[in-house]
């Protein structure tokens, strides 16, 4: 589903995280890590995990009969397919995804268009619904590198989603699109994150957080 909300493939210094505390660094050593091991994952187990992730990402929302998600574009490596938002569009659900800001992320209806934006991301051409957007998505599909069993994410270390997510209701729900193996026991963890409720991974498809074990 270009990850306008992380920026992965950014090289712009005035994005990264330079907070260098113990658990900043930790972060950051875990992101070294997966994007290596993402990098090294062939197009065909990519296009098989998309495939996978597309019916249940689909499913989810037909079953939660949500009418109104926030999503994004997958970014380089990243886990998923833009043809999922195609077909939740089809299916008659409102979509919203994130244009990225120098600091933050603000939310434009998704209407089948892009236009390139900020760092050459594609960004959705639809109305624009400014930084509190996001609070009428009745729930987020967020992007993340890794999830562990209290629902602490790993992003791309600009903050982008944590800062958004500090705006979203504490009742809806955050599904991080992962990978199986990137559902992992512990994770490092500041006071700013928002702990994700459900991950959507292409074998186990939607858990709540907390239904399964690692798998590292």
């Amino acid at each position: 589903m270009t990850s306008a909300a992380d920026t992965s493939g950014s090289s712009d210094p005035s994005l990264t995280d330079v907070r260098l505390t113990p658990v900043a660094v930790q972060k950051e050593g875990w992101r070294t890590r997966l994007l290596a091991a993402r990098a090294e994952r062939s197009e065909e187990d990519q296009v098989v995990a998309a495939r996978a992730l597309q019916a249940h990402l689909l499913a989810a929302v037909a079953d939660a009969g949500w009418s109104t998600i926030s999503a994004y574009v997958p970014f380089s490596d990243e886990p998923g397919s833009a043809e999922t938002l195609v077909l939740l569009q089809d299916a008659g659900v409102r979509i919203l995804l994130p244009r990225t800001g120098p600091e933050d992320l603000t939310w434009a209806v998704y209407d089948g268009t892009f236009r390139p934006g900020r760092l050459g991301i594609p960004e959705p051409t639809g109305e624009d619904l400014g930084l509190d957007g996001l609070t009428e998505a009745e729930a987020v599909l967020a992007p993340a590198l890794a999830v562990d069993r209290n629902g602490t994410r790993i992003g791309y270390g600009r903050g982008y989603y944590d800062r958004a997510l500090s705006r979203l209701p504490a009742d809806r729900p955050v599904l991080a699109v992962v990978y199986d193996d990137e559902v992992l026991d512990l994770l490092p963890s500041a006071d700013y994150d928002r702990p994700v409720t459900h991950t959507v991974t292409p074998l186990l498809g939607t858990r709540p957080i907390g239904s399964v074990g690692s798998s590292l």
